[in-house]
């Protein structure tokens, strides 16, 4: 099973790419990770929701892995980053077992070369398998070999491996709850994310304002079959 957790730059692509939509669909349960989408969800009207960031699950799972004796397996990132990433978390969950499993730079989701990626997951047999890819190519990868994968849970978890290694930090706790961490993250990376949060991103407003008509006219026909 998928597990996706969707933010603004995904609800983005998952708007204009039907493949990527697919591979959404699919997903057996969708977490927010976004903060924009965590207010959108209220103004339409959902309660109890929160938000669970990829980065957030990782080191959690492991926590709760140490009691359950599952085994959590990190796949993904750039070279040498899921080795760093499992080597902290077993350090600070000394009885959890988490496991580094390799990923070749794939120019196409259906490579040959991710064959040794099933291989390594078998031979591991982990319960939740974290991809690091980076959104939509670990969802796609997922999609494209789910057949032939081993049964786990699948979580697309995206930088969640560089949090996790050490290697970035995420934004501090007060400006993550104000919905913020974006804006740290563009400060750290700026030439990578400028295009992400500043160019592509005010997409998003013209996806909420849709929501929130779509919402109007759902609520205006059923107070309309009411009064009939």
């Amino acid at each position: 099973m998928l597990i996706v957790t969707p933010n603004v730059d995904q609800t983005i692509d998952l708007d204009r790419d039907p493949g990527f939509r697919e591979a959404y669909q699919r997903a057996a349960l969708r977490l927010i990770d976004g903060a924009p989408l965590l207010v959108l969800a209220r103004l339409l009207g959902a309660t109890g929701v929160h938000r669970h960031t990829g980065a957030d699950l990782l080191p959690f799972l492991v926590g709760e892995s140490e009691r359950e004796g599952w085994t959590v397996a990190i796949a993904g990132g750039a070279p040498g980053a899921s080795d760093l990433a499992a080597a902290r978390l077993r350090k600070a969950h000394p009885g959890a077992k988490v496991v580094s499993v390799p990923f070749p730079h794939l120019p196409d989701v259906g490579d040959p070369q991710s064959q040794a990626v099933v291989d390594n997951l078998y031979r591991h047999a982990p319960d939740i398998v974290f991809l690091c890819l980076g959104a939509p190519k670990q969802e796609m990868w997922f999609t494209h070999w789910r057949s032939v994968l081993p049964d786990a849970v699948y979580v697309g978890a995206g930088a969640a491996v560089d949090f996790a290694a050490g290697t970035a930090s995420r934004a501090p706790r007060f400006l993550r709850r104000l919905g913020g961490e974006w804006l740290w993250r563009l400060v750290q990376e700026p030439r990578r994310l400028g295009r992400r949060y500043l160019l592509k991103g005010p997409a998003f407003l013209a996806i909420a304002y849709r929501s929130l008509v779509m919402r109007d006219r759902a609520t205006g026909t059923l107070i309309r079959e009411d009064v009939l």
